[in-house]
């Protein structure tokens, strides 16, 4: 809200941004006890993310699809970066969200959320953008050098920028762009720590771990990262993983992104694709990746990470799925299963078309609880994916 220029100390600022909010409860969510509840308990800016995402806006600036933006929060001085969705057209009363003057107004209160675009991007690489972590801005990177992908699923959002799906038949040779791509930008030698991959799904498991050494060969002979990543659906079994995760030293992010079987045959191509296989598949592959894991503790590998998208699932379902997963936490000595959570924002109709019909700023909410019920509420904010680490969509 518009309350810098009050010359009042932080606190009082606090508490009227905090009175802001919960003007905006009541004024779209006057039965909505979750919502009035948030609005008191929240950081005022952490509030507004919510709201905004749940309610979105008119794209403005490169996308046509949505906007990023960020904030610092007031209560922790942490910088966030955040995607606004499309508007929802559910409701009959909309809030008038837009950016004015370079800074962001809902009706007529103007708040401290500004226009924020992500630096280095192209179609097949991307440098990770954290608001936090400006000083160095090539300290985590995501590769996608597999752009042809046959599984189509609906919710791919690469699908639909071409990161994933552009048409091209080949891999491309990872000596030859990282070769580029370190010509491009040289101060990534020095700071780049964090890599990950993301496949384009792969038609055999060979292909995928030739690719996954072939990146992690490409990466060595110029740079030390500690950290490389994979998400992938496709490493199953204990055998594989020793391969993957004890050999070629990746983390995998193992790409659930929802539950329910009949949102998984949609969402995610099930009839043809290997990515929509049945979910209680997933909870094997889970198992086997934390057996691996428990029994090679000299790895140090402390998380296993499936990324989740909030928005898909019925609530109770997300509910049934993480009480499965924190049955499975309370036996583990030296590792823990973390969902990796995303807001699911649609790009478009189709995708719009398997948002769950529930969804809103109360489901996000009551989503939050649920979390915070079966995992460590610390790690949920240090470790799931959100935006105070630049994750544009976290749930967090």
């Amino acid at each position: 809200m518009r309350l810098a220029s009050h010359h009042h100390c932080t606190n009082d600022i606090n508490t009227l941004e905090q009175e802001s909010c919960i003007w905006l409860a009541k004024k779209y969510y006057a039965n909505d006890l979750t919502v009035l509840k948030a609005a008191e308990s929240y950081s005022p800016e952490h509030f507004l993310r919510l709201f905004i995402t749940a309610n979105g806006m008119k794209p403005v600036g490169t996308w046509q699809t949505h906007t990023y933006a960020r904030y610092t929060d007031s209560q922790t001085n942490k910088d966030h970066f955040f995607l606004i969705p499309m508007p929802q057209t559910k409701s009959d009363i909309q809030p008038h969200i837009r950016f004015e003057n370079g800074l962001l107004l809902i009706d007529h209160l103007q708040t401290n959320i500004y226009p924020q675009s992500i630096p280095h991007t192209t179609p097949f690489w991307y440098f990770h953008y954290n608001p936090n972590h400006e000083h160095i801005p090539y300290e985590s990177m995501t590769l996608n050098l597999s752009p042809s992908c046959l599984e189509k699923c609906v919710l791919c959002a690469g699908a639909k920028t071409g990161r994933v799906n552009n048409g091209m038949d080949s891999t491309m040779s990872a000596h030859s762009v990282i070769a580029r791509i370190l010509q491009q930008h040289p101060q990534a030698q020095k700071q780049l720590d964090s890599v990950a991959v993301v496949t384009g799904c792969f038609p055999s498991f060979y292909e995928l771990t030739s690719h996954l050494r072939d990146v992690r060969t490409a990466i060595d002979q110029h740079c030390s990262p500690s950290t490389y990543r994979v998400l992938e659906h496709n490493v199953v079994t204990e055998q594989q993983f020793d391969l993957v995760v004890g050999e070629l030293g990746y983390d995998v992010f193992i790409t659930l992104e929802c539950f329910d079987q009949n949102i998984r045959n949609i969402a995610l191509n099930g009839k043809v694709g290997r990515k929509g296989r049945n979910s209680q598949e997933f909870l094997t592959i889970i198992n086997n990746y934390v057996n691996y894991l428990e029994a090679h503790p000299e790895l140090n590998k402390r998380f296993v990470r499936v990324t989740y998208l909030m928005g898909l699932d019925d609530l109770s379902v997300t509910e049934q799925f993480f009480a499965q997963l924190a049955q499975i936490n309370k036996k583990l000595k030296h590792t823990t299963i973390l969902p990796w959570l995303s807001i699911f924002t649609a790009y478009n109709e189709g995708m719009r078309a398997i948002q769950h019909q529930d969804f809103n700023l109360k489901f996000i909410f009551n989503a939050m609880d649920i979390c915070k019920k079966y995992f460590d509420p610390q790690l949920l904010v240090s470790h799931s994916g959100g935006t105070g680490d630049g994750y544009a969509r976290g749930l967090f």
